[in-house]
């Protein structure tokens, strides 16, 4: 934490609380209340909402406090479709280049994902699901995708529709991950990445679909 300054900790803190709380798009959340949760003065917490605010995963409400933003489709569909196309390059490179141990963690992944489908976990599958993909990104090697990449599975605004959204969609999604699997097992490059990619595809859809049946996209 050296070099952090105060307002940079609250950030780090208000995000990570936030995405290990049961807070749902459009509930507020008193500024007050984080404050005293993270043990820091309103001046840090403040200055945190603000960038927050800024990044577009929350919306400061004068005088009431603070909500996560509601998924607009329109937004989605751009993103997801974006992360498709750069998932599946990675997943192209990461094909060509992985080891065996990397492979041995990947099925180990995909395992722990059948067992939490199988558990009904839904907490513990959308985690695998998350690790799966980052795992192929990160195997990739190229520091910059992956940076890229990653700033999608940290939108606080999709992850809080998402783990819902993913564990309803699981048996759809292992079914696709066991093909991208095997694909990156038999090092065909070309076709783990349409896998990939058409995969995404069709979460995007399904996505957009989800949210706009839970209500309006904001204008």
């Amino acid at each position: 934490m050296s070099g952090m300054t105060r307002s940079d900790l609250a950030y780090k803190q208000i995000k990570d609380w936030l995405q290990n709380s049961k807070t749902k798009p459009g509930e507020i959340i008193s500024s007050y209340r984080i404050s005293q949760t993270l043990n820091l003065s309103r001046t840090p917490v403040t200055a945190a909402l603000k960038k927050l605010e800024h990044e577009g995963f929350i919306e400061i409400i004068p005088q009431v406090g603070c909500s996560i933003r509601q998924p607009n489709s329109d937004e989605a569909r751009e993103d997801f479709l974006i992360r498709a196309v750069l998932e599946g390059f990675a997943c192209e490179i990461a094909t060509e280049r992985y080891s065996q141990a990397d492979l041995d963690r990947l099925k180990s992944i995909y395992q722990e994902s059948i067992l939490a489908s199988r558990e009904q976990d839904s907490i513990h599958y959308a985690k695998c699901n998350k690790e799966f993909h980052q795992t192929i990104s990160n195997l990739s090697g190229n520091r910059r995708l992956i940076e890229i990449v990653n700033r999608f599975w940290e939108n606080l605004t999709y992850q809080f529709v998402g783990n819902t959204f993913v564990y309803e969609r699981n048996q759809v999604s292992l079914e696709e991950h066991g093909a991208i699997l095997e694909a990156i097992e038999k090092r065909d490059a070309q076709v783990a990445r349409r896998l990939m990619e058409s995969h995404l595809r069709r979460c995007t859809e399904d996505f957009c679909a989800a949210i706009g049946n839970n209500g309006p996209s904001n204008p």
